[in-house]
């Protein structure tokens, strides 16, 4: 799995702050150039250049950043902006070449040790990128420690050692207790190696600064499950599909396609790392445990029924059959606080229920739901729930409207 953000490139960083302008002054028919800084020139230069980039304009970038180091070859910045071009070109000989040069210019210029580092662990070469952005931290005066750190960190996280990852996340978040992107890629970190409640605490502190994102919802929503925090977790799932309702992650959670999450492959690839380790045999019984649930779960699976066993719990059976929580409760007709009996049957699936229950001709729409999550509900295709009720996948929905569940040239208005 790739962490979000991936490695940082500070030459990103570059403001466009204005257009290139030229003037001329005619005099004795002769043209006459101002004298311009050419250091801020070029700088302006390469903001041109790396907007192009940015919109996908490689000659337009180019031909600035070639402006830009004939008008100030000693500058590092300029040699950095041209390797972050080159590797947008795959151009590998280029990039080390322009990336060398921009710290024989300026020894002392963390950028280019911090990108450079950045760009050869994306090329598997762990060590040298290691060595690269420790050099790039221990430059007098670097104000990016925290980005370095979180660099360190995701490169570590490339090779699945996650006790450096975690140490050094820790050290960027030292240096910046709110930099997002470190908070989101340890409360990953925590959830991938069930330290749930810290990753819960990390979420929590994330959310409260309003740091919202889809990513952060479903890892929200995954944590809260295994917590059996039925209110945190129905509340990250309504956010996920009331404000980011095309994303990857609703689409994962509408489909029930957790294990496929970022946050789940993951846990796997942390789970891979440590199977080596070798198994006590006070651990022994527990796997036995597991397998025999899992025999059971198969039983299960072809009756699309389960029967609950003793002290297990709705977020339990969710896991164990890959749907979500509030789809269980919707499709049992239960309470999120209700416990459940031993030996009583829960429908696996929407259509099961449907067999059993008589569907309603109508559904009045409850606050934040969406008509996808309606259609998921009661197992009624998007295209007929849009059909029947004259509406298109834009069309928005308020609580308290009611929309039909059948089609309506077949009701029967008597009943």
């Amino acid at each position: 799995m790739q962490l979000r953000p991936w490695l940082t490139c500070v030459v990103l960083c570059i403001p466009l702050t204005a257009c290139v302008t030229q003037t001329t002054v005619t005099a004795a028919d002769r043209q006459h150039q101002p004298n311009l800084d050419m250091t801020e020139a070029a700088r302006t230069r390469v903001a041109l250049g790396i907007n192009y980039l940015q919109v996908g304009d490689k000659s337009q970038a180019k031909y600035n950043l070639d402006k830009a180091l004939q008008m100030a070859p000693q500058l590092a910045e300029v040699q950095n902006a041209l390797a972050y071009y080159y590797q947008q070109v795959q151009d590998h000989e280029a990039v080390v070449k322009a990336y060398q040069q921009a710290m024989a210019l300026e020894p002392d210029n963390a950028d280019s040790y911090n990108n450079f580092g950045a760009y050869l662990c994306q090329q598997g070469q762990y060590q040298q990128a290691e060595q690269l952005l420790l050099a790039a931290i221990k430059r007098p005066g670097y104000f990016r420690v925290a980005d370095s750190y979180e660099n360190l960190a995701l490169c570590a996280l490339e090779q699945n050692d996650f006790t450096h990852a975690r140490h050094y996340l820790s050290l960027s978040l030292t240096h910046n207790a709110t930099r997002p992107s470190a908070q989101f890629n340890s409360a990953a970190l925590y959830y991938a190696t069930k330290q749930l409640e810290q990753a819960a605490q990390t979420l929590e502190l994330m959310q409260r600064a309003s740091q919202l994102s889809a990513p952060v919802l479903l890892l929200s929503y995954q944590v809260a499950q295994e917590q059996r925090q039925w209110k945190t977790m129905q509340d990250a799932e309504q956010q996920l599909f009331s404000l980011y309702p095309q994303s990857r992650e609703a689409l994962l959670l509408s489909q029930q396609q957790l294990s496929k999450s970022e946050f789940s492959v993951l846990r796997q690839r942390y789970l891979a790392s440590t199977a080596s380790a070798a198994v006590s045999p006070a651990q022994q019984p527990r796997i036995k445990i597991v397998l025999k649930k899992s025999a059971t779960a198969e039983s299960n699976k072809s009756q699309r029924r389960h029967q609950v066993q003793a002290n297990e719990s709705l977020a339990g059976i969710a896991q164990q059959y890959g749907v979500t929580m509030s789809d269980l409760i919707s499709w049992n007709a239960l309470r999120p606080d209700q416990a459940l009996q031993e030996g009583q049957w829960l429908y696996l699936t929407g259509a099961d229920r449907a067999d059993q229950v008589t569907l309603p001709q109508r559904y009045q729409v409850k606050d934040g739901e969406t008509l996808s999550q309606i259609s998921l509900r009661y197992n009624i295709k998007l295209a007929r729930l849009l059909q029947w009720n004259n509406l298109t996948e834009q069309s928005p929905v308020r609580a308290g409207q009611f929309i039909y569940l059948k089609d309506p040239a077949h009701l029967d208005y008597d009943n």
